[in-house]
Formats: structure tokens, C-alpha cells, sequence
């Protein structure tokens, strides 16, 4: 079974932003989807996220999963897939407003993002995206950008002034569909 993986972000839950929308588009292509409900989203702690992840992945991850992480969901899935132990490399991983360091915008969020060790060369990807808003004022580009380079991969800017959030209009969010829509295309 094809498995697409969500992993929501910071004060997030798996109703929220373009979630369910991207769930729903990836059934033409025979995906299960599932938005991993990470505990406590408002104060999260980084063990509890990667317990959460582990519960949903450890034995469901091959060469057709796909990964898709939002904002904080994306350190937490890198970290997690870091440690894996993965027998193959998952077809993708698609990283929507990504960061590695603490951000000078949400200090609240420093303990987490400390907690998590990511061991750049063993991400089990075969493709991996970053994705980021050009005026993203919870996590501003130059952010987004330096993970990309830790992944040696370039960042696809989107022209938006906010971090991909529903209240800002991304109930859909279709320049990220194409993207998934050209990997499974392609490969």
C-alpha cells in the first residue's frame, strides 16, 4: 500500500491548513493519507513528537512513501527519519516552511528544535523539497534556505506573505500538489 504521511506543525492539529485537501487529491493516485496528530502542538515536546512518528511509521515506511511536514513538523520528521534505521530510502520528502536552528521569531520553540540531532547524510529520501513563503514572517526565507543547504538541495520560493496557514487562504495548497503530482510522474 502506497502511504502518504502528513506531519502538521506548531498549534497545529490534522484539520488545519490544506491537510485534508492534500489527502483527498492523493486517493487518484492509490495513497492512503494519514495526518499524524502530534500531541500537545501548543507546548510540544520534541520525545513526544518522535514517539508519535515512530507509532505511525516505524513498519509503514518503503520506496513509495511520501512525506509531507509543515513548519515544526518538518525538524521533527527530520530528526526522526535521521535515526530510522530505514531499509530503502522513501520516494520523497516535501518540507513546507522547514527551519533547523531556533528561530528568532518564536523563541518558544528553541528547547524543541535544541533537542533534536539530525544527521544531514542519512536522510532516507530519494527526492527532497523544501518549500518557502518569500515573506513568511514565522519563518522567514534565509531559514528555510539554510536547511535547504544542509540537505543540498535549493528551495522553491513561493510568492506569499504568510507561512501557508488557512486563515491566510491555503485551504489548497496546489503548487505543492504539482510538485508530489511530477515526483510520482517521474519516478
Amino acid at each position: 500500500m502506497k502511504r502518504l504521511f502528513i506531519i502538521h506543525g506548531y498549534q497545529a492539529s490534522p484539520e488545519d491548513h490544506w491537510f485534508k485537501w492534500l489527502a483527498s487529491k492523493m486517493k487518484k493516485y492509490n495513497y492512503q493519507s494519514v495526518i499524524v496528530p502530534l500531541p500537545n502542538s501548543s507546548h510540544p515536546i520534541q520525545q513526544q513528537w518522535r514517539n508519535r512518528l515512530q507509532d505511525y511509521m516505524e513498519n509503514a515506511l518503503d520506496e513509495d512513501s511520501i512525506i509531507v511536514a509543515h513548519s515544526l513538523g518538518v525538524i521533527a520528521v527530520l530528526e526522526y527519519l535521521s535515526h530510522a534505521n530505514l531499509t530503502r530510502e522513501i520516494k520523497g520528502l516535501f518540507l513546507v516552511s522547514g527551519f533547523a536552528q531556533p528561530l528568532n521569531t518564536i523563541s518558544e520553540l528553541d528547547d524543541f528544535v535544541q533537542a533534536c540531532n539530525i544527521n544531514y547524510e542519512s536522510i532516507p529520501a530519494r527526492l527532497i523539497y523544501t518549500i518557502g513563503a518569500t515573506e513568511d514572517p514565522a519563518v522567514p526565507i534565509n531559514y528555510t534556505e539554510a536547511l535547504s543547504d544542509k540537505l543540498n538541495t535549493n528551495t522553491i520560493k513561493i510568492d506569499h506573505q504568510g507561512h501557508f496557514l488557512g486563515r491566510e487562504g491555503y485551504k489548497s495548497f496546489p503548487e505543492l500538489f504539482e510538485l508530489i503530482q511530477n515526483s510520482i510522474n517521474d519516478h
